[in-house]
């Protein structure tokens, strides 16, 4: 029996949030593809779990405020919590089913926080790749 589309999405909001690439791997779907308010958009499965990963650094968890599920169709409203000053981001997933996978994903964020996340991201990076 296959799990129902709140499951999967249910699942997939998980695995971001618990960073858990492993499992969110199995729930997107080979050609998958992510876009939306992002520096580049991902396609295929493993561009589109990538994408997670890089921002696993300062990704502390996702707080669910909403699920809708409608056919093939969902979307999640969350705060994106980071370790960084800019604390939460507002954030809302528009994601298409296919073949019991999530196929795509359309992310919207608030810009007015995002600059300092991603400042700060790569600021751990630097000194993650600066020589000792």
């Amino acid at each position: 029996m296959n799990p129902s589309n709140h499951d999967l999405v249910s699942d997939y909001i998980t695995a971001v949030s618990e960073g858990d690439f492993e499992r969110l791997a199995e729930l997107v779907h080979p050609d998958a593809s992510f876009g939306g308010t992002v520096a580049a958009e991902a396609e295929g499965a493993e561009a589109f779990v990538q994408g997670f990963r890089n921002l696993r650094p300062i990704t502390v968890r996702c707080d669910v405020r909403k699920v809708i599920v409608e056919g093939s169709h969902a979307s999640v409203l969350y705060d994106f919590v980071t370790d960084t000053n800019a604390g939460s981001v507002l954030c809302a997933e528009f994601l298409t089913i296919e073949d019991d996978l999530i196929r795509s994903s359309t992310l919207l964020l608030d810009w007015r926080h995002w600059p300092d996340v991603i400042d700060e991201l790569r600021s751990r990076m630097a000194q993650h790749t600066q020589p000792a």
